[in-house]
């Protein structure tokens, strides 16, 4: 069974967003309250910015404002935790735009995965790994041309499968 990669908060945060009238300001400037590699409160140092830098290659098993241990998926998806969106902190249009591309590429995911293909979404750079029998595909969803030819894939997939 396909289970999405984004958990159901991040849709109510989505739609959050959209609703607040006072958009803009930079994403993850709340100080760190917890250690997203082991969970434990009073990270050093304390932004996510200078944490990042400091653990290049560390994983963000927490989220650093909640002290919520994240799923395998989530960090293999976002191993550094760049879109993660601290409590009360306003999302940037460039943030929502991503997140709301993120929705419907994990949404079309699921469907090429119940048509049998094998996938694999990047969620920081919006890539998309398919495979199917002989056939692998990579769409780049930030290029107009990828992502259309992505969502067009995905419609003709539909298709052969009703018809079958």
């Amino acid at each position: 069974m396909y289970q999405s990669i984004l958990p159901r908060r991040a849709y109510t945060l989505v739609q959050e967003a959209f609703l607040r009238e006072d958009k803009g300001g930079e994403v993850q400037t709340t100080e760190l309250i917890y250690c997203p590699m082991t969970g434990i409160r009073g990270p050093v140092p304390d932004t996510a910015v200078a944490w990042r830098e400091q653990h290049r290659h560390a994983l963000w098993e927490f989220n650093p404002w909640t002290g919520q241990r994240r799923s395998p998926r989530d960090i293999e998806q976002d191993p550094d935790g760049k879109l993660l969106l601290p409590p009360g902190e306003t999302p940037t249009g460039e943030w929502e735009h991503h997140i709301l591309m993120l929705i419907r590429a994990d949404g079309a995911l699921g469907q090429f995965m119940r048509l049998g293909w094998a996938a694999k979404l990047d969620a920081q750079q919006l890539i998309v790994k398919l495979s199917k029998g002989e056939q692998a595909l990579t769409f780049r969803l930030t290029e107009p041309t990828d992502e259309q030819r992505y969502y067009q894939l995905l419609h003709l997939e539909v298709i052969r499968f009703a018809l079958q």
